[in-house]
């Protein structure tokens, strides 16, 4: 799983150049976002809107880093993409893929009763 924090990031505002007048030229409302540790950098300009134009360059930015980094993990060992769970509150259903056990989903996430899920997988993996 890829965990990114606002930490992870530098965001800076500044004013825009070109066309649209007056309020892109005197107002700081285009984004320029900084991912720390790859280095990259994406803009947002599109828009007169502060918020649009962070929302732009984060998707970009974003697209770039997931990428990044799953190439850069793609032989570590500790990256595991292995599917422990699924989780169906449609059907009312937890099912642990490795154990082959269903719990009701009520049981499971609502009130927080993991217990029984962990302890058939810890048997399943020859007690892991």
């Amino acid at each position: 799983m890829i965990h990114l924090t606002k930490n992870d990031f530098k965001i800076e505002w500044y004013s825009g150049s070109g066309a649209g007048g007056q309020h892109r030229n005197k107002h700081k409302n285009c984004c320029r976002i900084t991912h720390l540790e790859s280095g990259f950098v994406e803009r947002g300009t599109g828009s007169k809107s502060r918020v649009s134009n962070q929302k732009e360059a984060f998707i970009k930015l974003a697209n770039r880093v997931v990428k990044w980094i799953m190439e850069n993990n793609k032989e570590d060992k500790d990256i595991n993409t292995e599917t422990i769970r699924t989780y169906a509150e449609y059907r009312n259903i937890v099912h642990d893929i490795a154990s082959g056990l269903k719990l009701p989903y009520k049981d499971i996430v609502i009130n927080g009763n993991l217990g029984p899920m962990i302890d058939e997988r810890r048997k399943s993996k020859g007690g892991l």
